[in-house]
């Protein structure tokens, strides 16, 4: 029985392919723009095999769920797939594409699959599928907006 949860979301954000590909790529930068992460650390700049170790806020139960991810799949200013390693107690796969649609505007897609049990482990008790999902995506339009402002902000 398959227990992952898939969400998909994108937004356009009006900043060049390059920056946008750049900032999404690195997971270092998602704990300013996805509200659990406490933090993340990479080994090496993002690429095929690159490892990172994510800490994130489940619940008050699970303050620091540490998640090893390793770079599955990398296109340079394109793609970039990061899942969780095999000796991973919980499945997590994130796909992140940039397209471009004009010079200063790019198109984010977003995709995650997460095993639901994950859920169960940060409450200690399950909630229905519909509402994990519903909860997941609702977290995904709250992430994209978010970056969208971090990106569109100038420094």
């Amino acid at each position: 029985m398959n227990t992952n949860i898939k969400i998909d979301g994108f937004k356009i954000i009006s900043r060049d392919l390059s920056t946008v590909f750049q900032y999404v790529a690195n997971l270092e930068n998602d704990k300013f723009w996805r509200k659990e992460i406490n933090s993340t650390s990479m080994n090496a700049k993002p690429q095929i095999n690159t490892l990172a170790v994510e800490d994130s806020f489940l619940s008050k139960k699970v303050p620091h769920h540490i998640l090893n991810l390793v770079c599955t799949e990398y296109i340079e200013e394109n793609k970039i797939v990061y899942q969780t390693v095999p000796e991973s107690p919980f499945f997590l796969k994130s796909i992140r594409i940039v397209e471009a649609i004009s010079e200063q505007e790019t198109k984010f897609l977003y995709h995650i699959e997460f095993d639901k049990n994950i859920v169960k482990h940060g409450l200690g008790f399950m909630l229905p599928t519909f509402l994990i999902r519903y909860v997941a995506k609702q977290d995904m339009k709250k992430y994209l907006n978010k970056l969208k402002i971090i990106l569109e902000t100038p420094h």
